[in-house]
């Protein structure tokens, strides 16, 4: 039933997405297409979540976004591709809601959670395209492309805790997200400013910094006893079965 649940969260995100591009919307055709890419990967992340890391976070992402779901169904004309949608996104809440995924998820905390700023940053950064389209109903500009693909790819690298997409965090995106605020209204200047605070505010926090940064630095060897190491291989290294180089012949 978990994984029953897990793909009933990516059916209702395609439904939604299908329902944006293919059907009017009081958004413009090119917010609703970002919003419509936003809610689609929101919910693969989501998805895999479940499946893979059975995480509580994976749950609490997924109810968010079929609650947005909802929202969404009583500002938009349904239509039939809006009614598929909306029945998706029922089944889904009751099955990822319902007590069926209480045994599919752990229960017990990971030895090493992941820090609150850190899923955070990851999980906002995926929602960055849907936010950018939804405060410029009007329409978007190249730079809110340019943006929200960006996000998605640094949380790409930053949930790999890889060290480009921490410093993409840092410097990329807020740079992108101050070019989509020089590009829209009003209400999206608000929304891409605070958005471009809120990552340099959370990527250069200590805890995110740990998330992406290796416990132990690498060493060139370990040193083993020789007792430990096999006569014939220390000899094959040049050293003797007290660990001493031996002489070479001339």
């Amino acid at each position: 039933m978990g994984f029953i649940a897990s793909a009933s969260v990516l059916l209702a995100g395609f439904a939604w997405g299908l329902r944006l591009i293919n059907a009017h919307s009081p958004l413009a055709d090119g917010s609703a297409a970002l919003l419509a890419l936003s809610v689609v990967v929101a919910a693969a992340v989501a998805t895999l979540g479940l499946v893979l890391a059975r995480g509580q976070w994976a749950r609490r992402l997924a109810l968010g976004l079929l609650a947005f779901q909802v929202a969404m169904s009583a500002v938009l004309d349904l239509g039939a591709w809006g009614i598929i949608a909306l029945a998706a996104t029922a089944a889904s809440i009751v099955l990822v809601a319902g007590p069926w995924l209480d045994r599919f998820l752990r229960r017990l905390p990971p030895a090493e959670p992941i820090p609150p700023a850190a899923m955070m940053l990851g999980l906002g950064l995926v929602l960055v395209p849907g936010l950018l389209a939804v405060s410029s109903p009007g329409g978007v500009e190249v730079m809110h492309w340019v943006a929200g693909l960006g996000s998605l790819a640094t949380a790409w690298a930053f949930a790999r805790a890889l060290r480009m997409g921490l410093w993409s965090a840092r410097i990329v995106v807020p740079l992108l997200l101050i070019g989509a605020a020089l590009a829209s209204n009003v209400a999206g200047t608000v929304v891409a400013l605070g958005l471009a605070i809120t990552s340099v505010a959370l990527a250069w926090s200590a805890p995110v910094n740990r998330a992406v940064t290796p416990l132990l630095a690498r060493a060139d060897g370990v040193a083993v006893p020789p007792q430990l190491v096999p006569p014939e291989l220390l000899a094959r290294a040049g050293y003797d079965d007290r660990g001493r180089p031996i002489p070479r012949k001339r």
